[in-house]
């Protein structure tokens, strides 16, 4: 069902371009920062303890408050005095908290030194990507089940493409099939909740398993940079998979002020009038050595209201989409989307942020004339 999806060398997905530096130059930067560090503790840490110790003087006052104002007189008293609050006491705090921080210091050091030999070794570091299990080793090894969904949802930037997808592209897509990683086939298929079984619950693949399916999209440079025609997109696609049945009559999208959240009325669908789609992460990746492949991935929420349904309806998804370009003109396009199920329903505590079924398309791209 994926074999497209194993040919491509999919990456952890930064969320920016990093040029693999030197073991060298790694190295050196490490011991630098470790440098550092310990002079700076070093510095500051007996500032701070004699800040924190009180002076001779306030020490006296606060044995004239107590009742005790004759200073101690005998040599034995002298030498208690000198225990307690001389520079002995000090000194002693000094050395047992810089002797704490600098064994901190240290042990971070090795570690951080540990962790620059292995990315400075791509031996090493192919070893390290396939022991943590990598998006790339997941799709590779058909591991789909550890395809989850992300923790953090923070605010991502809008998604810039490659240069050569610039220009509009017929597309004629075909469906693959579907995997049912997490749970059994037949108690997924009960459910009627599960992103892509209802019509317009994956707004992209409004009709999942419709196959062939024709359409256009677009891609177009802003500044710069080279973006994805959303709206252009969308209306296509739906347009692409649902026919006449209904109409896709608003899209409402503003990447200048929120690049995340697009908003789409629909006319003619039972299940969708409106839909609220809100982009909660993006990731990306070009393959040092390949300029001709591209790697991208959104985790989307689409929330769909309609007039027919008293609740909305609620569903996450992410897609892995695999750019891979043949010649100037043709581009094979592979997507991967992988669907979860709502914390609201019971299944959640069996699946948490693992996808219950995984839908492939795969796409070809042919550059149409300006």
């Amino acid at each position: 069902i994926f074999a497209q999806a194993r040919r491509v060398d999919y990456g952890s997905m930064p969320s920016g371009k990093l040029r693999p530096r030197s073991f060298g130059r790694r190295l050196l930067l490490g011991l630098c920062l470790i440098w550092v560090a310990s002079s700076l503790f070093q510095t500051w840490l007996p500032r701070a303890c004699s800040i924190l110790t009180p002076p001779p003087s306030l020490r006296a006052q606060c044995r004239t408050l107590q009742g005790d104002s004759t200073p101690p007189t005998g040599a034995a008293d002298q030498r208690i005095e000198r225990h307690v609050d001389g520079p002995s006491l000090l000194s002693l705090r000094r050395k047992i908290l810089w002797a704490t921080g600098s064994s901190l210091l240290c042990s971070l050091g090795v570690v951080s030194a540990a962790g620059l030999i292995a990315l400075g070794s791509p031996a090493a570091a192919g070893a390290k990507e396939a022991a943590d299990g990598s998006t790339r080793a997941k799709i590779a090894e058909k591991r789909y089940a550890e395809l989850t969904s992300p923790i953090f949802n923070i605010p991502p930037r809008q998604q810039v493409y490659p240069d050569w997808l610039e220009g509009t592209w017929a597309a004629q897509q075909k469906f693959s099939g579907a995997a049912f990683p997490t749970l059994p086939k037949a108690q997924v298929l009960q459910e009627v909740d599960v992103p892509g079984f209802k019509t317009c619950s994956i707004i992209d693949f409004a009709d999942v398993g419709k196959t062939p399916v024709e359409y256009q999209m677009r891609w177009q440079r802003k500044g710069d940079a080279v973006v994805e025609d959303l709206p252009f997109n969308l209306r296509a696609m739906v347009t692409g998979h649902v026919g006449s049945k209904c109409e896709v009559t608003e899209v409402l999208y503003s990447p200048e002020q929120d690049p995340n959240r697009l908003t789409m009325r629909v006319r003619g669908s039972k299940n969708a009038e409106r839909i609220e789609l809100f982009v909660n992460a993006r990731g990306f990746e070009a393959p040092e050595g390949e300029s001709g492949v591209f790697l991208a991935s959104e985790y989307r929420r689409q929330v769909t209201f309609s007039s027919r349904v008293l609740q909305g309806y609620n569903c996450n998804y992410q897609h892995f989409r695999s750019f891979q370009r043949l010649d100037p003109d043709s581009v094979k396009l592979n997507i991967l989307t992988a669907a979860y199920i709502d914390p609201l329903n019971p299944l959640y505590m069996q699946t948490f942020d693992k996808p219950v079924v995984v839908f492939s398309h795969n796409v070809k791209l042919s550059r149409l004339a300006a």
